[in-house]
């Protein structure tokens, strides 16, 4: 009903994403082919201003969120129901090997949630 006013139709939403890496680019380290992973709200960012450059990247104003967003070249992002999706590999995390992927996808939002700010604010043990 687009009742914040901010969606952009069609949309396919989704977050907390769980998939197998199926291509890398030429800059990627951290993951290969085959790998299973997550992926938050957030797939991309400037990589440049102040927010990006303190690791927080919620408050780039060139984030690229996983939906109801439109990526550098264009094309619109279609969040965890797309065919595919394009992340930079900072938003990209791997899943233990032995977890079910229904299990992991929920910890990408709601435990993120809680973890983030633990962990910032020193409270991890």
């Amino acid at each position: 009903k687009n009742d914040l006013g901010m969606s952009n139709y069609p949309m396919v939403p989704g977050h907390e994403v769980v998939g197998e890496v199926v291509e890398v680019g030429s800059s990627v380290n951290k993951f290969t082919v085959g790998d299973i992973v997550g992926v938050g709200c957030l797939v991309g960012c400037c990589g440049g201003c102040s927010p990006c450059e303190r690791d927080l990247e919620q408050y780039c104003p060139k984030k690229i969120w996983s939906y109801n967003d439109v990526y550098i070249d264009g094309q619109p992002t279609q969040g965890g129901f797309a065919k595919a999706t394009v992340v930079h590999q900072k938003f990209v995390v791997k899943i233990p090997e032995g977890m079910a992927v229904e299990q992991a996808a929920p910890l990408l939002c709601a435990g993120v949630t809680v973890y983030s700010p633990l962990s910032h604010f020193g409270l991890k043990r």
